[in-house]
């Protein structure tokens, strides 16, 4: 099994998500279902193709796979790297809530959670 075929387009948690390759994460963009407010221990994303713009009419264009499962942008995956290596630069043994929290920071205040070890 090619090793991105593991991750793109599968329901991932964040657990699976924080140890993705820097180079596969780099390549895509997170989905997440409608209505997704912040992050939690269930809750499920994709990484799928990002989106992309029409050259004509300047219309965001979602891959297949987003508009068949009616899930929405979150992230890109330039974001979530940033994201997870600033977790690991302020702790030294993340955990997946430290992840989950500075998600939920980033995603409301645009900002890193600022980690007091």
């Amino acid at each position: 099994m090619h090793i991105m075929s593991k991750f793109i387009r599968k329901p991932l948690k964040i657990e699976q998500l924080v140890v993705i390759e820097f180079k596969i994460l780099e390549e895509y963009d997170l989905y997440v279902e409608k209505n997704t407010d912040f992050f939690d221990l269930q809750t499920i994303v994709y990484l799928d193709e990002v989106v992309d713009i029409d050259d004509e009419t300047d219309e965001e264009i979602y891959p297949k796979f987003v508009i068949k499962k009616d899930l929405e942008w979150y992230f890109s995956g330039q974001v979530l790297n940033y994201i997870i290596d600033n977790t690991k630069f302020q702790l030294k043994n993340p955990s997946v809530q430290d992840y989950i929290r500075n998600l939920n920071n980033y995603s409301s205040h645009d900002c890193f959670y600022t980690f007091n070890e």
